[in-house]
C-alpha cells in the first residue's frame, strides 16, 4: 500500500514532466509485483446472479489515463469467465453505462440491465452493465470524460468483441460522461464490424466547454451507413448542470423531460425515468407511487423507442427525425 501511495503520488508530480520520467516510474512499477498490476489492469466479463452480464473496467484513472498513453490502455487483456455462455442464436446486445463519480456494479446500471433481461427473450438477448469506476471517480468531470472517451468505450468495446458473438444489433444506454464511453464503444466495435446496427440511448449527455458535441451519435463517416445503420436518441433535463447537458444533438432525436420529473430537474432524473418505462414503476422510494410519463403526442418515447419492446415501435424510432429541437414530454399526457 505504501509502495501505490508513492507512485501515486509521483503520477500527480509528472502529469506536466518529460516523458522520460513517466518511463521511469513505468519501469519502477514492472519491477514491483505489487504494483505492475495496475499497468496491465484487465477488463473482466462475467455472470450475475441475474444471468446478466458484469462487464469491469478494472483500470484506474491514474494509471490507465495519466501514466500510461490512451493508445495503450484501450487494448486491455480481457479476462471472460469461464461460465460465461451466450446462447447460440443471440444476436442482439444491450449494456448500460454509468457516469461520472458513479459505478456499474450493484447499482443503476445492473438493475436497468435486469429490467431489460426481463423484458426481451434470453435466447435472442444478452444484456449488462458496464463499470468503470476507476476512470470515473474522478475530481473534475471532464477528467471522466476525457477516460469515458479514450479508455472505456474503447475498453467495453474490445470486451464485447471478446465474447465471439457477431451481434447484429447493438443497443448501448450512457448517462453523463457514459455517454462518451458508449460513443467510442459504438466507434469500436463499427470498426471491426462494419455491418453491425447501433442503438444509441444518451441520457443527459455531458458535453465539456469547448467539446463538440455533433461526435455523439456519430459512428461512421459514411453518411448512407450512418444513416442506415446507426439510431440515437438524447433525453435531457434543464439542471443544475445546465448547458453541459441539455445539447441538442444532431445526430440524435432529442426530448426534454425536464417538466416530468416528481421533485426537481435533476442530473440523475433520465436514468430513473428511463428505467421506470421499462419497469412501469420508478424505484426510489420519494417517487414509487408517482405517475410515468411517456408521451408526445402520439409517440411513447424511452424504453418504448427500443428494438428490445418490439419491431413495429424500432421502425418507427428509426422514421423520427434527428437533429430537432427537443420534443418536450409533459405531465398531461400518460
Amino acid at each position: 500500500m505504501k509502495k501505490l501511495i508513492l507512485t501515486l503520488l509521483l503520477i500527480t508530480s509528472i502529469c506536466f514532466a518529460e516523458f522520460d520520467a513517466r518511463k521511469e516510474i513505468i519501469k519502477f512499477m514492472e519491477g514491483n509485483p505489487g504494483l505492475e498490476k495496475y499497468l496491465t489492469a484487465p477488463v473482466t466479463v462475467m455472470h450475475t446472479d441475474t444471468g446478466c452480464l458484469s462487464i469491469k473496467d478494472e483500470g484506474i484513472f491514474a494509471f490507465q489515463h495519466e501514466l500510461l498513453s490512451a493508445e495503450v490502455s484501450a487494448d486491455p487483456n480481457v479476462a471472460v469467465d469461464e461460465n460465461v455462455k451466450i446462447p447460440a442464436k443471440a444476436d442482439k446486445l444491450v449494456v448500460v453505462v454509468h457516469g461520472w463519480m458513479d459505478k456499474g456494479q450493484n447499482s443503476w446500471p445492473s438493475e436497468m440491465a435486469a429490467a431489460i433481461a426481463h423484458r426481451v427473450d434470453p435466447n435472442e438477448w444478452v444484456c449488462g452493465s458496464y463499470d468503470w469506476k476507476g476512470g470515473s471517480v474522478v475530481f473534475i468531470s471532464v477528467q471522466a470524460a476525457e477516460y469515458a472517451r479514450d479508455i472505456a468505450g474503447p475498453r467495453l468495446a474490445k470486451a464485447i468483441l471478446a465474447l465471439g458473438t457477431d451481434f447484429k444489433h447493438v443497443h448501448l444506454i450512457g448517462h453523463s460522461a457514459g455517454s462518451w464511453a458508449i460513443n467510442g464503444t459504438a466507434k469500436t466495435i463499427a470498426a471491426a464490424r462494419s455491418e453491425t446496427q447501433f442503438h444509441l440511448t444518451f441520457l443527459d449527455a455531458y458535453v465539456p466547454e469547448r467539446w463538440d458535441p455533433d461526435v455523439l451519435g456519430r459512428i461512421f463517416d459514411d453518411a448512407k451507413k450512418q444513416k442506415s445503420q446507426v439510431w440515437a436518441e438524447q433525453y435531457y433535463t434543464k439542471d443544475i448542470t445546465w448547458k453541459l447537458t441539455e445539447h441538442d444533438l444532431k445526430y440524435a432525436h432529442n426530448v426534454d423531460i425536464s417538466a416530468i420529473d416528481p421533485l426537481f430537474s435533476e442530473h440523475e432524473f433520465p436514468y430513473r425515468w428511463y428505467a421506470a418505462t421499462a419497469t412501469g414503476t420508478y424505484s426510489r422510494w420519494d417517487e414509487k407511487k408517482e405517475p410515468i410519463y411517456t408521451h408526445s403526442g402520439e409517440i411513447d418515447y424511452g424504453f418504448a423507442r427500443s428494438l428490445e419492446s418490439g419491431e413495429k415501435n424500432w421502425k418507427k424510432s428509426r422514421k423520427l427525425k434527428l437533429n430537432n429541437p427537443a420534443i418536450r414530454i409533459k405531465k398531461k399526457d400518460k
